[in-house]
């Protein structure tokens, strides 16, 4: 059985074939499955992807038909053998060392639970590409969790009893990763991010979030869940302001929302 399974949705990607595959095969660590899950793909994604499988042992096709992202992400782990679940989005990329790295860090640190990393975020509806580092330390990782998703969910690795015990993901249309984020939380496990760039993530107006909800909304739903945070993670009571802000930094322009990013709500950015 390989030491990580590498788990990937997908749902008409032949656009982006030159992303997470070849980052994934390139990987320098090679005890690893491929596991990819077409969730109802209406294009030619399945022939490519079995084309792509033929060549290489490592990926296992699935293709259960539509499940929807969260149903689709937790049918991929129930195929999973690893110990390790990394999560890869199929319009993403993943630098050479990440499953190495991140695999290493969870041997040495058997009380944590999720591994995220730097990473390059690339927005191309706003035209912005920027480094983003997000907390490492466990505590820090928390408190952002009332401001902010201290994780690119393409970028973490996690446990496979980790997931298992928090009963998968919550399958929800919105805000799947910072709700299983929270739920691990309160399970106890403890949380780190490599302070190493391990990949890019793109933001983009065909992205599985963008074709899905309304700005608006998601930044609504993102309050109610940084109120749930603070609250059941027990977080001091003032940071609820944070949520509340929220809803009005849906309609501030960009330039703002880039400055507030980075002074009140915290997060370390760097322009590349």
């Amino acid at each position: 059985m390989p030491k990580v399974s590498v788990v990937t949705t997908v749902y008409n990607g032949m656009a982006y074939f030159d992303r997470a595959i070849p980052g994934i095969l390139a990987q320098r660590f090679t005890d690893f499955e491929f596991i990819i899950v077409d969730d109802g793909s209406q294009d030619d994604t399945v022939e490519r992807l079995r084309e792509v499988a033929s060549r290489d042992s490592r990926i296992r096709i699935f293709t259960p038909g539509r499940l929807g992202f969260a149903a689709a992400v937790n049918y991929g782990i129930q195929q999973a053998t690893g110990e390790y679940i990394a999560r890869q989005d199929f319009d993403d990329t993943s630098y050479a060392d990440r499953l190495q790295l991140q695999s290493q860090y969870l041997d040495a640190h058997p009380g944590v639970g999720v591994v995220g990393s730097y990473y390059v975020l690339v927005d191309d509806n706003r035209g912005e590409r920027y480094v983003r580092m997000p907390p490492t330390d466990h505590a820090g990782i928390i408190s952002a969790m009332a401001r902010y998703i201290p994780f690119a969910h393409t970028m973490v690795m996690f446990r496979r009893q980790a997931w298992a015990q928090a009963g998968g993901y919550p399958e929800v249309p919105n805000l799947v990763d910072l709700r299983f984020w929270l739920e691990l939380g309160k399970l106890g496990w403890r949380f780190a991010n490599l302070p190493e760039v391990l990949g890019e993530h793109y933001v983009h107006a065909s992205s599985f979030f963008h074709q899905s909800f309304r700005y608006v909304e998601r930044q609504r739903d993102l309050a109610h869940v940084q109120a749930r945070v603070v609250r059941e993670l027990r977080l001091p009571g003032w940071m609820y302001v944070y949520s509340l802000g929220r809803h009005a930094y849906a309609y501030l322009p960009v330039g703002l929302k880039r400055a507030l990013r980075r002074s009140i709500g915290g997060l370390k950015e760097r322009d590349v």
